[in-house]
């Protein structure tokens, strides 16, 4: 099974699955702030090092934070694993609502959408996050843009919905 990598930092690597992992919705696990809530064997394996600050689940990629530069590798080696090894055609996981959702848009801006907006010179931040509606915040070259509204709608919603099924519109601030 091939699975692509992208390392966002020294600390940081997102590990894209080759098919959708059997999840709905979004788990996320901080160290501090946010127990795992729900158990499943291939993240209890995976946090069972120790050593994973934070992490999110979704159906096409995990995202994973580790607590110093040296575990990265082994961090990364170990999810690998878990994720050759498991079933994806285990029926689907329905997830509970999600108590951490500015946490998560927050980590779905910087791994999917930033990217996109960095190449032009521009960046987004997350002002804040009340009842399904985000507001964010361009930054750089994309304050002012013509294109804001239509990259807004376009780039940043579509995926945050998609993601977070809770969130429903995303508006600029």
């Amino acid at each position: 099974m091939i699975i692509e990598q992208k390392r966002l930092s020294s600390l940081e690597t997102t590990l894209f699955f080759p098919k959708r992992f059997p999840i709905s919705g979004v788990i996320y696990y901080n160290k501090e702030h946010a127990p795992l809530t729900q158990h499943i064997d291939l993240l209890d394996n995976i946090l069972s090092c120790g050593e994973v600050e934070s992490l999110l689940l979704t159906e096409n990629f995990i995202y994973l934070q580790s607590t110093d530069t040296a575990h990265l590798e082994d961090i990364e080696a170990l999810t690998m694993a878990e994720i050759s090894e498991y079933d994806f055609d285990a029926p689907k996981i329905s997830m509970p609502s999600q108590e951490h959702t500015a946490a998560q848009i927050k980590l779905i801006l910087k791994i999917i959408v930033a990217p996109f907006l960095q190449r032009d010179g521009g960046d987004i931040e997350l002002v804040s996050y009340n009842n399904g509606t985000a507001i964010v915040h361009f930054l750089g070259k994309c304050q002012g843009c013509p294109y804001a509204q239509k990259t807004l709608k376009e780039r940043v919603e579509k995926n945050l919905i998609y993601y977070l099924p809770e969130v429903r519109e995303v508006v600029l601030q």
